[in-house]
């Protein structure tokens, strides 16, 4: 089933109002697991299974399923875009979903998805 371009615009623009105000809940979250090389490396393995399709290797954005996606999935490794989301706000992303992307609450426990969000801080390097 394929929604109405304005009916994407508008609820992607409904997400980005809810999380601009959303003052308590997933955006103030924090990560509770250290980006440890270990850490690094099982959020590496459960990116390239259930992520790289769309997002691609390098995070970009630019993987084989994402190109027929509208809008075009996060481009992970734009550092710029990526300072500005929390990690609180990427949990959230990655459990209930952000148009197109589908939930992945009850495909990865709670800990995978913090590995996950440490492995994909990796693409665009250092913050400040």
């Amino acid at each position: 089933m394929a929604l109405h371009p304005s009916k994407v615009a508008f609820f992607t623009g409904l997400l980005a109002i809810s999380l601009t105000f959303s003052h308590g809940g997933f955006a103030q979250k924090k990560n509770p697991i250290e980006a440890s090389q270990e850490s690094v490396s099982k959020g590496q393995t459960i990116f390239k299974k259930n992520c790289q399709m769309c997002h691609g290797e390098k995070g970009m954005g630019d993987g084989p399923a994402g190109q027929r996606l509208k809008p075009k999935p996060a481009n992970l490794a734009d550092k710029s875009g990526m300072e500005k989301v929390t990690d609180g706000e990427l949990f959230e992303a990655i459990t209930k979903g952000k148009n197109p992307m589908p939930a992945f609450e009850h495909k990865l426990n709670e800990n995978d998805r913090w590995h996950v969000i440490n492995f994909i801080r990796t693409f665009a390097g250092p913050t400040k």
